[in-house]
């Protein structure tokens, strides 16, 4: 890595420096209860840089990723885009030659992914001896970069330009020709995921209602005014882009967030925060991994098995 043998101490520990990783998962690498320019701030002075120079290129930084305006905003408080772009600052503000992104784009919008590679793409720009290693599950992604190497279970499965892995494998995408280059045994059983429409005529009944939701921060709206049905059996979708009210809608329905005003309805009975038995009737899984890393699959499973009263 970067001219050297990363098992050599010295080499080592002369490339920390020069090496940058932003973690998988949205905000990993920030501390949510610090504003946007201190999280900067405190990777600055890790690489140690004076004050006036880490204003400098925090300055350049906010600018060119629009977080300027949100300098001062925690950063637990942002959107999954902004806190990516937040995780991108930290990660360049000692002008790395090795950026390692790993999955930087999981669970961010589409329009915020978009902005985030256009990003990259400028830092490039000026950094022109700049190495970027990427790892993404998003094929339309992958098809950007100069080089690939598809892998499965820790096995390299090919590697080459994105037109070589096309004219390999003769597919006519990268989604297709990544199925292609898989062991038969999972490429045989790969199948097309297909959602079936819902019956017509199927019951009617809600599942929930929405009357004029509305959740406010503050002076911050994060929800204006919703309203909604949702019927028995439905797959009811909310769109939009990150940071526009999508969880905190999702939070007021399933109990976990009181209103500011409007009501909302499970099942034609209102939803209260403090009402257990009818938070046992949802099923909730959160942005990010709500998981007990030190416990087991079994364990883990056991215990919410517990919580919700199953013998």
């Amino acid at each position: 890595v970067l001219g050297g043998d990363m098992a050599d101490l010295g080499h080592r520990q002369s490339a920390y420096p020069r090496i940058a990783y932003m973690p998988q998962g949205l905000g990993k690498n920030l501390y949510p209860t610090l504003s946007v320019f201190d999280n900067i701030d405190f990777f600055g002075r890790l690489f140690g840089h004076d004050r006036r120079e880490r204003e400098r290129r925090i300055g350049e930084l906010l600018k060119r990723t629009g977080l300027a305006p949100f300098a001062e905003r925690q950063a637990g408080k942002l959107s999954g885009g902004m806190k990516q772009k937040l995780g991108l600052c930290c990660a360049l503000i000692h002008d790395p030659d090795l950026l390692i992104l790993d999955e930087p784009t999981t669970g961010v919008d589409p329009l915020s992914r978009r902005q985030f590679w256009e990003l990259i793409g400028e830092i490039r720009k000026g950094r022109e001896g700049m190495s970027v290693i990427i790892a993404t599950a998003y094929m339309e992604e992958a098809a950007r970069f100069d080089w690939l190497v598809a892998m499965d279970a820790g096995r390299v499965l090919a590697s080459g330009t994105p037109a070589d892995l096309l004219e390999r494998t003769g597919a006519p995408d990268l989604d297709a020709a990544f199925i292609a280059l898989l062991p038969p045994e999972k490429r045989d059983s790969h199948e097309p995921v297909v959602i079936p429409p819902r019956p017509a005529g199927a019951d009617s009944e809600p599942a929930i209602e929405a009357e004029h939701l509305t959740m406010r921060f503050g002076d911050f709206t994060a929800v204006d005014d919703a309203s909604f049905r949702i019927g028995r059996g439905e797959i009811f979708g909310f769109l939009g882009s990150n940071g526009c009210g999508k969880t905190t809608t999702m939070k007021m329905l399933t109990g976990l967030l009181e209103p500011s005003e409007g009501k909302a309805r499970l099942f034609g009975r209102e939803i209260d925060p403090r009402d257990i038995e009818g938070r046992r009737r949802v099923g909730y899984m959160s942005q990010g991994f709500s998981l007990y890393s030190e416990l087991t699959v079994r364990q883990y499973l056991e215990l919410h098995a517990c919580l919700f009263g199953m013998a």
